[in-house]
């Protein structure tokens, strides 16, 4: 007897200007409200399934929901306040999509990541537990907001993926316009998969994923143990931008801060700096060495300031000296703005997806 899969994928209209619905609960955790999950839309605002971030502001989704490379969307975070949503373009996805399968996955770039999202915590092991409990939030007909659908975990099927299926006669199950979000396994707290598929008889209640072996294959960088990145906001009005850093492990890296000098070799993170210029060619560093990361003024000069996460007041990097810095704090360094009476700066954001917190 053949089976029919339907992609976990449908079409409503959503408001991609007014950003994120919130959605209440009374257990406020990264489990009931994922920073990572993302919403998909396309043309006039059709919510067309889920996502999932991952490492460097990357965004994860089935292929089928998106399109080939180069194609345009719209993501938003629903769990998140404000923002709205922003451009997304394909950078990844196979020539050919068999929806539900192994290749059923795309990588997609957002313009920019509002402010406490974070990439979810994906499976460091390929075979959960087949008889585990899973749920998933996606956005079927009738539910642009979202809802939450529980599930059993009943292990691989012959091609790979992970089956799932409703034990509930009651509640959401997992139905068309969940394609791409995360599949969260209770026990490891982990994300295990993305939502690929369910079966085209409703009455079946089951639901297939692409497994985190299947989704490191399209994205490599899924293994990265410890992403980091710096938001780099502009004084005079550029968007903010993403760099990623790496190091941080036994070897020492470095990242230098300044501006063009006009000649050939640049700082490896260059600030468009207008005369009269208070930012210097070669004005700081950032280095990562043993998982910790600082920010270093190798020389008398123009100052830099690191402004704690959740604090006002700013803290100067001592001359020849170095701070720690831990995950949301602000690297500020002064800019001459006309027509601003207040000091502006260079506001350089550092993340790594929470595993450099301040010390209690």
């Amino acid at each position: 007897m053949s089976r029919r899969l339907e992609p976990c994928t449908t079409l409503r209209a959503f408001d991609v200007t007014t950003g994120a619905a919130e959605v209440r609960g009374s257990a406020v955790s990264l489990a009931t409200r994922p920073p990572w999950q993302v919403r998909v839309h396309r043309g006039q605002g059709r919510v067309v399934g889920g996502g999932t971030l991952c490492a460097n502001d990357m965004v994860l989704t089935c292929a089928h929901v998106v399109g080939p490379v180069g194609t345009e969307v719209h993501v938003d975070f629903p769990f998140l306040r404000g923002g709205g949503a922003v451009r997304a373009r394909v950078v990844a996805a196979p020539d050919a999509v068999t929806v539900g399968g192994q290749d059923d996955v795309a990588v997609l770039r957002p313009e920019r990541v509002p402010p406490g999202a974070m990439p979810a915590p994906f499976a460091e092991t390929d075979e959960p537990d087949p008889r585990g409990e899973c749920r998933a939030y996606g956005f079927p007909g009738g539910h642009p907001e979202g809802v939450w659908a529980d599930g059993l975990l009943m292990g691989r099927t012959g091609s790979g993926l992970v089956q799932f299926e409703s034990a509930r006669l009651q509640g959401h199950a997992t139905a068309p316009g969940f394609s791409g979000s995360p599949l969260w396994h209770e026990e490891t707290r982990t994300v295990i998969g993305l939502v690929a598929a369910v079966e085209g008889d409703t009455g079946l209640r089951t639901a297939y994923a692409v497994p985190v072996d299947g989704l490191r294959k399209h994205w490599p960088q899924l293994s990265e143990p410890h992403p980091v990145r710096l938001w780099v906001h502009d004084p005079y009005g550029a968007p903010p931008r993403m760099v990623p850093l790496r190091g941080g492990g036994r070897e020492r890296r470095e990242y230098w801060i300044g501006r063009d000098g006009g000649t050939p070799e640049l700082p490896d993170i260059v600030l468009a700096s207008r005369p009269p210029h208070v930012v210097g060619r070669w004005h700081c560093r950032l280095a990562g060495e043993h998982a910790h990361w600082f920010v270093e003024s190798p020389s008398t000069g123009p100052r830099t300031y690191v402004r704690r996460a959740g604090r006002t007041d700013e803290e100067a990097v001592p001359d020849r000296g170095k701070l720690r810095l831990h995950s949301g704090d602000t690297v500020l360094i002064p800019a001459l703005v006309p027509g601003r009476s207040t000091v502006a700066h260079w506001e350089l954001e550092f993340v790594d997806d929470r595993r450099t917190l301040p010390p209690d």
